[in-house]
């Protein structure tokens, strides 16, 4: 919605052309705009489901744009539902915050987790169990030998071979890590659903609706004051936490399948919606700079974007990411 507000983005630049010109058809837009006549039918239509403009018929096929303070209308709305989202959880959060704080009470659905190697082996049981599906925020730091990863990375592979699905929300750290980056991708090509975030506020892994275990601090305490979470009020607020920060993730799905972009060119995109500078991108993928320059202006030019933002919404919304 708010991307209409904004005039270098396309759905801003068809929208401006219509309040401008009037009623319209789409190869009168793209010669105004300069954008593909396939673009264009694409962000009418867009733009139709989100009732910002309407087909007046004719033929071809005219359209003519709302009022602008409709349009305003429904921005402000869309950005007050975004920070009530937000707010909601700011207060997951903070219930989650205070159970954890007295996790030393005798609570008979919060268990303290003494020692890190049965976090590790209460997080493959809790994989083991799973009956539907295994969620998953996953930050840093870390502490797990590699061969634990190894192990890991065998588990999850196996329990989504007999249908349990993953769902695993990254902090953006991932993209500093070789090898958690290269996990991420070999188990998003196996059908694991990913998604990054700029930041989490904890680690956290939930069994269907049965159990979840919690590091609340990880910054502060590492992995002391870790907790088993079995059903209850506070298992519920885990889930909403989890489900919520998982509608703002960047979704970065089937990394490594052929939808008409090279492989390499896939990674350029991951990493630039990540935030990526060139040169990190560089550094990551073993490429010079100028070669990295070079392909974005590319991407760009074939994604119909005018900056690496857009071409980032513009590869999520066309599944390359």
């Amino acid at each position: 919605m708010l991307d209409v507000l904004e005039p270098d983005s396309e759905q801003g630049r068809v929208y401006r052309a219509l309040t401008m010109r009037g009623r319209s058809d789409h190869k009168a837009i793209a010669h105004h705009t300069g954008l593909p006549e396939r673009t264009v039918d694409d962000v009418l239509h867009a733009l139709a489901g989100l009732d910002l403009v309407r087909p007046v018929g004719g033929d071809p096929m005219e359209w003519e744009a709302a009022p602008p303070d409709r349009v305003m209308s429904l921005a402000l709305k869309e950005e007050e539902n975004r920070r009530a989202r937000l707010w909601q959880v700011g207060a997951e959060l903070d219930r989650l915050y205070h159970h954890a704080r007295a996790a030393s009470l005798p609570f008979r659905y919060v268990e303290p987790i003494e020692h890190p190697a049965t976090l590790i082996r209460l997080t493959t049981r809790l994989q083991e169990r799973a009956r539907e599906q295994v969620r998953w925020l996953d930050r840093p730091p870390y502490y797990s030998k590699p061969h634990h990863f190894r192990a890991q990375e065998e588990t999850q592979k196996r329990r989504m071979a007999t249908g349990i699905r993953y769902r695993t929300l990254y902090s953006q750290a991932v993209y500093a890590d070789q090898e958690l980056f290269s996990t991420m991708t070999r188990m998003a090509a196996l059908g694991e659903r990913v998604r990054v975030l700029a930041d989490l506020p904890v680690k956290l892994t939930i069994g269907d609706a049965d159990l979840a275990l919690l590091v609340p601090e990880p910054d502060r305490t590492g992995l002391e004051g870790a907790l088993v979470v079995r059903p209850s009020g506070l298992l519920q607020a885990l889930i909403g936490v989890f489900e919520t920060l998982w509608t703002l993730g960047i979704p970065v799905t089937d990394i490594g399948g052929e939808q008409g972009l090279p492989e390499r060119d896939r990674a350029i995109l991951t990493l630039m919606a990540a935030g990526a500078t060139d040169e990190a991108i560089a550094r990551r993928l073993d490429m010079s700079r100028r070669t990295v320059v070079r392909r974005i202006a590319s991407l760009l030019d074939k994604l119909g974007a005018t900056t690496r933002f857009q071409a980032g919404v513009q590869a999520a919304k066309r599944g390359l990411l």
